[in-house]
């Protein structure tokens, strides 16, 4: 595995972790999906169903990295293309909060950084040669 996907590798689980240890309460970690409700839901009816939205999204979002994390390091095409869909919705949502005019604060440009690092070593011309070359699923016509 080049360089690029084994880094892509752990910053998925880092991401899993993170996300897990959020939604456990621990005070710690978090994921850049629990701004999911922030941004879409325009009424919140109470601060629990809020709380509640984001453990769902912080928790899904954690399945999702592991389950990339995973599939890619046993060579399933199918981890790499969740790890895009993930690492992509990482680099969207906080540019969508921004635009609505949402304050994200200034240790989050840590966060976002990881996040386009991430998208950044999948999308690399060695991933994704080596994606194509040795990774097992169904593959697209080319």
């Amino acid at each position: 595995m080049p360089q690029t996907l084994a880094i892509a590798v752990m910053l998925l689980y880092v991401n899993a972790a993170f996300a897990l240890l959020a939604v456990l309460g621990l005070g710690i970690g978090g994921s850049t999906y629990e701004l999911l409700p922030l941004i879409f839901i325009n009424r919140i009816d109470s601060l629990d169903s809020y709380e509640a939205a984001q453990a769902v999204a912080g928790f899904g979002s954690g399945l999702a990295y592991g389950f990339a994390g995973l599939a890619m390091a046993n060579s399933q095409r199918i981890g790499w293309k969740v790890g895009v869909v993930v690492a992509a919705g990482a680099v969207l949502l906080p540019v969508v909060a921004l635009v609505r005019g949402i304050d994200l604060g200034a240790l989050y440009v840590i966060t976002f950084a990881f996040d386009a690092a991430l998208l950044a070593a999948l999308l690399h011309p060695q991933s994704r040669q080596y994606e194509r070359m040795w990774f097992e699923g169904p593959t697209r016509r080319r």
